[in-house]
């Protein structure tokens, strides 16, 4: 009987080894930039772009002076508010609500007394410099802040938080991209991460490396707005792991019923 018990010690010890080397045969693919060397302290990046006003774009347009009148000629759209839960940003803290000028399909805004503007095709500074120019021809000196509302990026596959997350800012790259989401799964292909972008009527489509030092040098390291990077899962991985969990759950369960079996026996 001893010797049963003994047996059944030596099967689960087996099992719980089988399952750790299992875990960490693959490991040589999990690390980051795995061609960075130590002493390596610069990589030249591909040149930022600014990002690009489109249609259906919301844009915050601030138009301010030390004359009384700035407010009431221009009024005062900088409305956002931030919001706790909800929305459609998957497990984002907050949502960001925003109110701000919609550009429309013929890719202007309509300001109030300056009328419509053509943005389509304009950094959020070129906009700032022709709304500042012709504020000039109502007040003197004005300040004029603009910044796009509306800029997120979505994040899908083998990530721990699907989900759309708006962006504060203009400038963002793949790797906060999927930070916002909870970072890659084990199971996630970290050689063929794949950025989709919406390039007019066209869609654009790139695939990054992240276990190469080289995605710092890649246009599509920093993102543009609406962009969506899908991670695909590592079938084989995915099947491993599926048959070592079916075959330990098996023979857990054969050990624990002879063990039951022996107690019972015994006493």
């Amino acid at each position: 009987m001893y010797k049963i018990f003994r047996t059944c010690r030596v099967l689960f010890a087996f099992i719980l080894l089988s399952y750790c080397f299992s875990s960490c045969v693959s490991y040589k693919s999990v690390p980051y930039f795995q061609d960075l060397d130590s002493t390596q302290v610069k990589i030249a990046l591909e040149q930022y772009r600014p990002q690009i006003v489109q249609p259906n774009d919301v844009l915050s347009i601030k138009i301010t002076s030390l004359s009384s009148e700035s407010s009431v000629l221009f009024g005062d759209n900088m409305t956002e508010s931030r919001m706790s839960g909800g929305g459609n940003n998957n497990n984002n803290a907050n949502t960001l609500q925003y109110g701000g000028f919609l550009v429309n399909e013929k890719g202007e805004v309509e300001l109030p007394t300056l009328g419509k503007i053509k943005v389509k095709g304009l950094t959020t500074t070129q906009v700032k410099d022709t709304v500042a120019a012709l504020a000039a021809q109502y007040v003197k000196n004005p300040t004029v802040t603009v910044r796009m509302l509306s800029f997120k990026v979505s994040v899908t596959g083998e990530v721990a938080r699907a989900g759309t997350f708006q962006i504060t800012n203009e400038r963002v790259n793949v790797l906060e991209a999927i930070a916002l989401a909870g970072d890659l799964r084990v199971t996630a292909r970290r050689e063929n991460i794949l950025v989709i972008r919406q390039n007019g009527d066209q869609m654009q489509f790139a695939r990054l490396d992240l276990r190469s030092k080289k995605v710092f040098e890649s246009p599509y390291f920093y993102l543009n707005n609406n962009d969506v990077i899908y991670v695909e899962p590592n079938i084989k991985r995915l099947e491993r792991n599926e048959n070592l969990y079916q075959n330990t759950t098996l023979i857990v369960s054969i050990l624990t019923t002879i063990s039951l079996l022996i107690y019972r026996f015994s006493n």
